[in-house]
């Protein structure tokens, strides 16, 4: 039995495990047994890879009574692995955009690619499961596993704007090799539109928002709009001040750096330096075997430290940071900074969003390049 055609799970086991550095691996990629090296992405316990020639392939509980799956481990795994299988592939089935009463549809639907996804990226109060983009358009992708998205969170989802569809999992045969796996994932699964643009809001609502007085803009806010074109103009005349960015270019990176994202103006340092040295650190661990991520987290913490922040865009408050997005479209506080930065790397395919919220995680590819580019340096020194 080949295990990339007829590996798939039992009822009671797994098909998914997580990997040391966070990444989900299907049973037909790992050793048989403990070697495998893999806990349960819900609740963490030690995997077993049972590869047997009479049972099916599947990962199970090491040491516990039965081998029976945890709580929610398989639909916690299939949701992690259709976000990430997402953001991966960069491809999507749409379905057709009908308004209520009508058959003939507004958008055909159809397999579409796109250029970058961002995984559980928070927008207000929701945290869509995946975002991705198209040229300049962002579509929402809820993926529904037990519970299907209710009317709050579908009226959130209006409130901002954006196109979101939901992929029904939850009638999945989840007995069947990979490959038809992904293909229901993506293409095959009952899907359906939460919301788009393109469809006519209430006329109450349509009303309403025309009724809004719309407000000039105090002076604080001219002040930060000012403060912010200020920073925007030095950060790009300012002189590259570290090593970081030789080192990057030297990897073969090049491309990585100097982005003028929105939201580099909140930085006291060029956009190649700012970059530079959060892409080097990540590299620096991951060539180590500590982390393969970039987290923004971390990544804002590190920059902090070296007082590389322009502190008046470090404390501002919910109402400040909406009121100068909206009067310049181009503003983004210094951690939403860091995230339009990753997510353009994940499109130039240097990095690949993870499961985990804030993090990206460096393609084996990028890494392979970077450590054939330092191995050579070396080389030459010696």
């Amino acid at each position: 039995m080949q295990d990339g055609e007829n590996a798939s799970w039992l009822p009671d086991g797994l098909a998914f495990g997580e990997r040391a550095d966070g990444g989900l691996v299907h049973i037909s990629e790992v050793r048989s047994g403990l070697a495998c090296g893999c806990r349960c992405p819900s609740c963490g316990r030690p995997l077993v890879a049972r590869k047997g020639d009479l049972v099916r392939h599947h990962f199970g509980h090491h040491g516990v009574a039965g081998e029976r799956p945890c709580r929610g481990g398989p639909e916690t795994a299939l949701h992690r692995f259709a976000k990430e299988l997402l953001a991966s592939r960069l491809a999507l089935a749409l379905p057709p955009l009908l308004r209520d009463g009508e058959r003939k549809p507004l958008h055909r639907g159809g397999v579409y690619r796109f250029d970058a996804a961002v995984l559980e990226h928070r927008l207000g109060a929701i945290v869509p499961d995946v975002i991705v983009r198209r040229a300049n358009r962002d579509l929402m992708v809820e993926f529904r596993v037990m519970h299907a998205s209710g009317p709050d969170k579908v009226a959130g989802i209006a409130n901002l704007g954006l196109a979101a569809i939901e992929i029904d999992l939850s009638g999945l045969a989840l007995n069947v090799p990979r490959r038809e796996l992904e293909d229901a994932i993506l293409l095959h699964a009952p899907r359906e539109w939460l919301h788009n643009p393109k469809l006519k809001v209430s006329a109450a609502m349509e009303t309403d928002i025309a009724a809004r007085p719309t407000r000039p803009p105090g002076r604080l806010t001219t002040t930060l709009e000012r403060d912010y074109a200020t920073g925007c103009r030095e950060a790009r005349t300012m002189r590259v001040r570290g090593l970081a960015p030789a080192r990057i270019r030297a990897d073969g990176l090049p491309q990585a750096i100097g982005l003028e994202v929105a939201g580099f103006g909140c930085f006291t340092v060029s956009p190649q330096d700012w970059q530079a040295l959060i892409l080097m650190t990540a590299l620096d661990r991951a060539l180590l075997g500590t982390s393969c991520a970039v987290d923004v987290k971390v990544a804002l913490r590190q920059v902090r430290e070296r007082e590389w922040l322009r502190g008046r865009f470090c404390r501002l408050s919910t109402g400040e940071e909406a009121a100068l997005h909206a009067s310049l479209p181009s503003f983004a506080p210094p951690g939403a900074a860091i995230t339009a930065w990753a997510m353009e790397l994940s499109r130039q395919g240097v990095l690949m969003p993870s499961s985990a919220r804030g993090q990206w995680m460096i393609r084996r590819e990028t890494l392979q390049l970077v450590s054939d580019a330092r191995r050579s340096r070396t080389a030459s020194v010696q």
